[in-house]
């Protein structure tokens, strides 16, 4: 078992050799990062800060360091005998991946699984330390630069108390799902939250794709996406070039008003409201030159546009809000947030389903929210159970109905 000790910064390969000795042996580790993403076409990962329960504290600075070959730290990463501890995982993970070549494995969110046993949707890592753990952490650093150079001791400290308490919060809330019985809801969560951030780092990593994550793409023709998914790749490609971020290059809506043009002259571009004429001289007749061979492609090729989805209705709008009055009932009954229950977009594709009778595929019925919330929901929209005001208990309650 290591000893305890506060590495503080760790800056030279010496002292993260160190330190990985020091953590060798660990079953659970508390991990936070600190990365820089709004001036780099990919985040910048800045410090990782680790905390054993042993009582080794660092912040390995990898804004220094950079990847290298034999890095112990990766290599706990991805050890499978270790747990690895984060709050708010999903970003943390994005930049873990880059530094490692794979997501940590395996690892547990303790924003995901405050959310189930009353803390409320995504509370933030000082308001869980203070719900759980009774005291209340400084926050003056909250704005630092973390690519500056030297850190104060201030900004340090900061940076460290972001795992210093983490496993302590991670083992209460621990013991709060598993005398719930609700440890395996959390594990699905985690789950959850792995299989999406995979499924983003694939879309990333497949330039035919990218004009997907495109906003603001609905109501365009096949011809127009062939467009978008060409400038959306051309955007990519610069972005990387100029290491900058994408919207810094070309932002979604001026994506999207080209694509819509599908300009096949520079001076087409010139009457675009909100197009820099300083990049439109560098760059115009480039992008030009995109959309006019996306466009020579055969039609066979063009992306297929996503079917027309009309509005709602009133009735199932109607409809919706009252499966959400349910939904915050139930989120009241059992202390798990409402959000995580159910999305309003769940709730509105569960009130379309049931003007058809179609329910299957609805995660909302499936799993541990079917046995929490779904049987509820299915209970009103058949009407085996009414909702309403009880003014003497001041809330509302769900009652059988007497048909």
């Amino acid at each position: 078992m290591a000893k305890a000790e506060n590495f503080g910064l760790v800056d030279t390969p010496e002292a993260l050799g160190r330190l990985g000795q020091a953590l060798a042996g660990a079953d659970v580790l508390a991990i936070d990062t600190e990365f820089i993403r709004e001036r780099s076409y990919a985040p910048k990962l800045e410090l990782v800060q680790v905390a054993s329960r042993a009582g080794v504290i660092a912040a390995i600075d990898y804004g220094r360091l950079g990847r290298r070959e034999g890095d112990p730290f990766v290599a706990l990463l991805g050890d499978p005998g270790v747990l690895k501890v984060f709050h708010a995982a999903e970003q943390d993970l994005e930049v873990l991946q880059t530094l490692a070549g794979r997501l940590p494995e395996p690892f547990f969110d303790t924003q995901l699984a405050a959310g189930l046993v009353g803390y409320g949707a995504k509370p933030g890592y000082g308001a869980l330390v203070e719900g759980v753990l009774g005291f209340r952490l400084a926050k003056g650093e909250s704005m630092t630069d973390w690519s500056q150079r030297p850190l104060s001791e201030a900004q340090l400290t900061y940076a460290l108390d972001d795992v210093r308490h983490l496993l302590d919060v991670y083992d209460r809330i621990r013991e709060r799902l598993e005398s719930m019985g609700r440890l395996t809801w959390a594990e699905h969560e985690v789950q959850k939250l792995r299989v999406s951030v995979e499924a983003q780092q694939r879309a990333r990593q497949n330039p035919a794709t990218l004009y997907q994550r495109v906003r603001g793409r609905g109501g365009l023709d096949a011809r127009q996406l062939a467009a978008l998914q060409a400038l959306a790749m051309w955007r990519e490609q610069e972005a990387e070039r100029r290491d900058r971020p994408r919207g810094s290059v070309l932002k979604d809506e001026m994506l999207v008003e080209i694509a819509r043009r599908t300009p096949r002259q520079e001076r087409q571009l010139r009457v675009i409201r909100g197009l820099n004429p300083r990049d439109l001289d560098r760059y115009g007749g480039e992008m030009v030159a995109v959309v006019t061979e996306a466009l020579s492609r055969p039609a066979s090729d063009y992306p297929t546009p996503e079917p027309y989805s009309p509005p709602p209705d009133e009735a199932t709008l109607a409809l919706a809000d009252l499966l959400q009055a349910v939904t915050h009932l139930i989120a009241s009954e059992t202390g798990v947030a409402a959000s995580l229950l159910a999305t309003n977009s769940d709730l509105q594709r569960l009130a379309e389903a049931s003007r058809h009778g179609k329910f299957e595929g609805l995660s909302v019925l499936e799993g541990w929210r079917g046995g929490v919330l779904g049987e509820r929901l299915r209970d009103v929209l058949e009407g085996r159970s009414t909702l309403g005001w009880d003014p003497g208990a001041h809330k509302l309650r769900l009652h059988a109905s007497s048909r």
